[in-house]
């Protein structure tokens, strides 16, 4: 289901490996069980962080395939699941979302999770390059070619008191991925539990993105902007505009602020390069956001020197 050239050196062979294992399928029937079982994976992890859609809302993505968003932008939804035998194990969905004034393509990576028996055997990384080759199909089917695209994902910053933030990290570094300049892009993500009595409307988050078509080097800020954008214009689909502007405007209005390009940070690929996560530490991201884009613990910022230090003497 992955074409091998869209793993990394660092992924290839334990992807393949654990490929040929399992049974990768994407998931079409939002009715059947094997749709119910996915969603309540992905529900028993990220629903009670707030980074989950509705069931309801999944099931008509799955239903609908093409995603008409308005003025040009669409996207086509894909939830892939991997079984080992009858278990399922893990599942990882994601949008091919295409900005068709741009002529760019955002692969939106939104969720993926393994379970725990599986983790380091390689699924992971499998989940992390399947985009990559879902968007060429789609692209394809849809345009009769590729287009220039982000591979992106949004990510908790780095902290210390979460190691599995780091570890997610290392994992997106080894498989190609980088991290836009957080001072230049400041992307959140809408918090999707229903709560009007919040003192914030959005989580702060990184842009991890590996790019496909396109130059290499820093990010135009024209180019930057297709990522929020295309986000965001999905999250309206089935958020009120209220819990979704203020993320959207805030991103793109910093990118726009100035026509510097945006860096590309490369993020470490080992524990021995870990040093690369001073710019991408919790305390010296939320800072740069409002306080009501940084999430239910928006307060708790610390020095960003003594989180790097943590997370050093951690590894």
């Amino acid at each position: 289901m992955v074409d091998p050239d869209d793993l990394s050196a660092l992924d290839r062979e334990r992807a393949l490996a654990v490929g040929q294992r399992l049974r990768l399928e994407e998931i079409r029937d939002p009715d059947g069980a094997a749709f119910h079982a996915a969603y309540d994976m992905l529900d028993r992890f990220f629903g009670a962080l707030g980074e989950l859609e509705d069931r309801e809302v999944l099931a008509r993505f799955v239903r609908e395939r093409v995603l008409d968003y308005g003025a040009g932008a669409s996207g086509t939804y894909h939830l892939v699941g991997a079984w080992d035998g009858e278990a399922l194990v893990g599942v990882r969905d994601c949008y091919v979302d295409i900005d068709e004034v741009a002529g760019l393509s955002l692969v939106a990576l939104s969720h993926s999770f393994v379970a725990p028996a599986w983790r380091r055997s390689g699924l992971a990384a499998l989940f992390r390059a399947l985009p990559v080759t879902l968007a060429r199909q789609a692209q394809a089917a849809r345009f009769g070619r590729e287009l220039p695209t982000l591979v992106a994902a949004e990510m908790e910053p780095a902290d210390p008191a979460v190691p599995e933030s780091v570890v997610r990290l290392v994992a997106y570094g080894k498989s190609g991925f980088s991290a836009l300049d957080p001072r230049r892009f400041r992307y959140s993500q809408p918090d999707f539990r229903a709560d009007p009595m919040a003192d914030h409307t959005g989580i702060a988050m990184l842009g991890i993105v590996r790019t496909v078509n396109l130059p290499p080097g820093p990010l135009a800020p024209s180019v930057a902007e297709v990522f929020p954008r295309l986000f965001h214009v999905c999250h309206r689909m089935y958020l009120d505009r209220s819990r979704v502007d203020p993320s959207e405007e805030h991103a793109v209005g910093t990118l726009r602020a100035s026509a510097e390009p945006v860096a590309l940070l490369p993020l470490p690929t080992s524990r021995g390069e870990l040093q690369r996560l001073g710019p991408l530490v919790r305390s010296a991201v939320l800072p740069l956001y409002p306080r009501n884009l940084r999430g239910p613990e928006g307060d708790r910022v610390s020095d960003p020197v003594s989180e790097l230090a943590a997370i050093l003497a951690g590894s």
